[in-house]
């Protein structure tokens, strides 16, 4: 599961920003968050997508052709990160193990989140994009 988030997260970041993200050690502070569950056969896991502000400003000039969105279209934007990474996680999930059955639910937005993270993250992925940091975690 963790290779198709990978694999997912680079394929959203090159269509949308046009640039591949880079592994880094350091984070930002202050990051937007949302969350979703995947389901493998029953058993749920949930990821959760932090990115700093800077990030997600370009995302949404990128697919949106937006700037400076208030709080109610980040909690969009965000479930729509959400959806397009984890939903394409999915798909090659579903395409490499046909015999798996693999469930979304619907994602949540979880608002302005700072690091250290209050939730506890078995398996993090910390991305640099554009100068600007990004999880995907669960």
């Amino acid at each position: 599961m963790k290779q198709s988030v990978i694999e997912a997260t680079h394929s959203f970041c090159e269509t949308i920003l046009c640039e591949l993200p880079q592994k880094t050690a350091t984070l930002g502070q202050y990051f937007y968050g949302s969350a979703i569950s995947l389901l493998e056969n029953d058993v749920e896991h949930t990821w959760y997508l932090f990115f700093e502000k800077a990030v997600l400003d370009d995302i949404a000039f990128n697919l949106l052709f937006e700037e400076n969105l208030c709080e109610n279209d980040l909690d969009d934007l965000l479930k729509e990160i959400a959806n397009q990474i984890i939903g394409s996680a999915k798909v090659l999930l579903e395409e490499k193990y046909p015999d798996n059955t693999y469930h979304l639910n619907v994602p949540e937005f979880m608002g302005n989140v700072c690091a250290p993270f209050p939730i506890d993250l078995q398996d993090s992925h910390h991305y640099l994009i554009k100068n600007s940091t990004f999880v995907i975690a669960r």
